[in-house]
């Protein structure tokens, strides 16, 4: 699992293998309703693209020692920039952003996963929160006096 090549051992030296793995994960958050809402036992990984079902499930259970039943991989395309949207028929790739893969872990029964919720009250959420209802407020007063600047009065008005 690691690209690092272990170094020559010498007689009289000490035999120190650790091998770190060269892999990610990382905890996707998911929805918690509609048609895309996963089970309390499944969790949502965005995984290197180097990685197998098998990796997944080793890593996961090795390291942080998590109950796995079940491995879902799934890849996602990257978007691609076209040079012109409009013109079909000439149009070529500019780009096309790398391809994502997500895997879906499912544990075992009694394991519930909930996303922690790591930055709930900010101070700058407060205040931004506070800076538009003042500007709703004041945009109400300000509404107040050109309500009727539209219409039209006098002669303008008859038939």
């Amino acid at each position: 699992m690691t690209t690092r090549l272990a170094r020559l051992w010498q007689p009289g030296n000490p035999q120190r293998r650790v091998f770190l793995p060269d892999f990610w994960l990382a905890v996707v958050e998911s929805p918690d309703v509609g048609r895309n809402k996963l089970p309390r036992n499944c969790v949502k990984f965005e995984v290197d693209p180097r990685m197998s079902r098998h990796d997944i499930r080793e890593y996961l259970t090795k390291i942080y020692d998590l109950p796995v039943r079940d491995v879902r991989t799934e890849v996602q395309m990257g978007d691609i920039t076209w040079n012109s949207k409009h013109d079909h028929q000439y149009k070529k790739a500019m780009w096309k952003d790398d391809d994502k893969k997500f895997a879906y872990v499912f544990m075992s029964k009694g394991f519930t996963f909930s996303y922690p919720k790591m930055f709930d009250s900010l101070e700058e959420d407060l205040e931004l929160i506070k800076a538009k209802q003042q500007q709703e407020d004041l945009k109400d007063k300000l509404n107040e006096g050109y309500a009727n600047r539209n219409r039209r009065v006098g002669r303008f008005l008859a038939v």
